[in-house]
């Protein structure tokens, strides 16, 4: 740990390039990954069952007890009782001076993002003591001059139509895509979604090779009309801008082992949060805060699209892998 300590001691003054990722943010990576490898959480799930639907049960805490672990602040993983990884937590993994670039990436969205309703879908699910969701977020109160914005932005290379997710629907490139706030933007984040593709690659390697093969498929599949020529720079079909917004929910368009990447940024302070997770299983949602602003950037995948791909889901990573790697290196 005082390793890790020291590099982000170094780093907290150090000047970065503004579109590459320097050697400096590769060994912090690498520090922050391995001591969350060797801090893991078990948990008494099984995740396979707990993953299966109990039409019956309003709220699985009836079968499957809530770990009472407290906060966690240090670089950790959530197991369950197989040593399958559910969730990386990757907390200053990303230095201040790098978030100060990324936020300023973010600012000419603010004239595109959407805002949603406070109305709850009507088919709320019950999960965890917690009303969940299914499609709107729930807005938090609007911040007075907020420098950048409040609400959404949905962005996809390959989506289906709302209602249509047979074998046989056609892909579409989200509209968004053709915005030119949007394209700018994907331009200017593309070296950082480039490097968190590599660190996907090292936690999760299953899902990023299938994340890989779904953006190479999406050329023959995908119908743009017309072409957007828009460079999708990550291995995930889908990335959501959240801006000043709370949205808790559970994903309904992944799958149990397709673990989401989410990031949050806080402003005006350079912090953030950096996390892997089954967000088709554990509920999730933007931080509350007091104080200031929040971007949260949240990468997902579309098990309907991988499956119109002919893509297989991927295995869930295994702890005893990951340190048998590590060991290696």
């Amino acid at each position: 740990m005082s390793q890790l300590t020291n590099l982000q001691r170094v780093m907290a003054a150090e000047d970065l390039p503004s579109a590459s990722v320097s050697s400096n943010e590769t060994k912090l990576s690498a520090l922050v990954i391995a001591h969350a490898i060797l801090n893991p959480y078990v948990t008494k799930w099984d995740i396979d069952r707990f993953a299966e639907p109990r039409p019956y049960a309003a709220d699985k805490t009836k079968y499957f007890q809530y770990p009472q672990w407290g906060h966690i602040s240090d670089p950790a993983t959530v197991l369950d009782v197989h040593g399958r990884v559910m969730l990386w937590y990757l907390p200053g993994i990303i230095p201040p001076e790098r978030v100060k670039h990324l936020n300023r990436i973010h600012l000419p969205l603010k004239g595109s993002l959407v805002k949603h309703s406070k109305r709850k879908n009507e088919s709320s699910m019950r999960f965890g003591h917690r009303d969940v969701p299914e499609l709107d977020g729930r807005d938090m109160d609007p911040l007075a001059d907020a420098m950048f914005g409040h609400g959404r932005l949905m962005n996809s290379p390959a989506t289906f139509q709302q209602g249509h997710l047979r074998l046989q629907d056609k892909v579409y490139e989200s509209s968004n895509l053709k915005i030119p706030a949007v394209k700018e933007w994907l331009h200017e984040i593309s070296y950082a979604e480039e490097f968190w593709n590599s660190i996907s690659g090292l936690v999760l390697p299953d899902l990023a090779r299938v994340g890989k093969d779904a953006i190479a498929a999406k050329g023959d599949w995908v119908v743009t009309q017309p072409p957007s020529g828009t460079q999708w720079p990550s291995i995930y079909v889908g990335i959501d801008v959240i801006v000043n917004q709370e949205t808790p929910h559970l994903d309904k368009v992944s799958a149990p082992s397709l673990l989401d990447l989410l990031l949050h940024f806080w402003l005006p302070a350079r912090h953030h949060d950096f996390k892997y997770l089954a967000g088709k299983l554990l509920h999730h949602s933007v931080p509350k805060w007091e104080k200031g602003e929040r971007i949260a950037l949240a990468h997902y995948m579309k098990d309907a699209v991988h499956n119109r791909f002919g893509l297989a889901r991927p295995s869930f990573t295994q702890q005893k892998d990951l340190l048998g790697n590590f060991s290696k290196t």
